[in-house]
């Protein structure tokens, strides 16, 4: 398996430039975590687990994703990350945890939440004081990425500001008749495009802090052209 910044295979142009032009990487060494005995014993006490594709897949993204490092523009992060994944040890594990399981982000700056990763592929959110479970927000490492590669992208692009209070249900019903950008988009969070402008709705940390946050939305346009086509599709939901 080669590093993603070696073989952006799979990822849109957008991500391909993004990491091109963004992203580093950072030495990463398997050997600091867990060895191979030592996760089979770990994934072997979890119930339902088959241990040897589990190990595989585990061992598969370290070497896919290991040790990539970029400055995220996203709400969820807003500062340096770099991608790990490191396995869980076995007293990691609570009794309640059914699969496997591995710490996907470090972080330049606290944050009251982790980022984690399934053994699914998916990547999931948990926040210590505000939520009894892991959230699943994107379905796999390359989701996240391509949501980054648009918020970098949007960088240039102007704001949209509505000229009353727009809703996020609104905003969402509205998007019907938009492109769903689905390789950028997850369980909690979705990217639409149409006509020179983009429309975000992310429920992320909603759904993470239980109550305690809330939904928002943004858009986005690429140019005046986009900027009208943006108004029209708010006045539309305003109707």
């Amino acid at each position: 398996m080669r590093h993603i910044l070696d073989d952006p295979t799979g990822l849109s142009e957008r991500a391909q430039r993004f990491l091109a032009d963004r992203a580093d990487r950072v030495p990463f060494d398997v050997a600091e975590g867990p060895t191979d005995a030592e996760l089979r014993s770990t994934l072997g006490g979890l119930p339902g687990v088959d241990v040897e594709p589990a190990l595989e897949l585990l061992r598969r993204i370290q070497a896919r994703y290991g040790g990539l490092r970029f400055r995220s523009v996203a709400w969820s992060f807003d500062e340096v990350v770099t991608l790990g994944p490191w396995p869980w040890d076995a007293g990691d594990y609570d009794s309640d945890d059914v699969g496997p399981m591995s710490d996907l982000l470090e972080h330049s700056v606290a944050h009251p939440h982790q980022v984690w990763l399934r053994g699914s592929g998916e990547v999931s959110y948990f926040a210590y004081d505000f939520t009894a479970s892991d959230v699943p927000v994107f379905p796999s490492v390359d989701a996240l990425l391509e949501a980054e590669a648009i918020y970098q992208e949007c960088t240039a692009w102007m704001r949209v500001r509505p000229d009353e209070l727009v809703s996020v249900d609104a905003i969402e019903a509205g998007t019907a008749g938009l492109t769903l950008l689905s390789e950028a988009s997850g369980h909690t969070e979705q990217w639409w495009e149409q006509e020179g402008f983009r429309v975000h709705v992310w429920h992320t940390f909603a759904a993470v802090y239980k109550g305690a946050a809330r939904s928002r939305w943004g858009i986005w346009a690429k140019d005046q052209a986009g900027e009208q086509a943006a108004r029209k599709f708010l006045a539309t939901i305003a109707e």
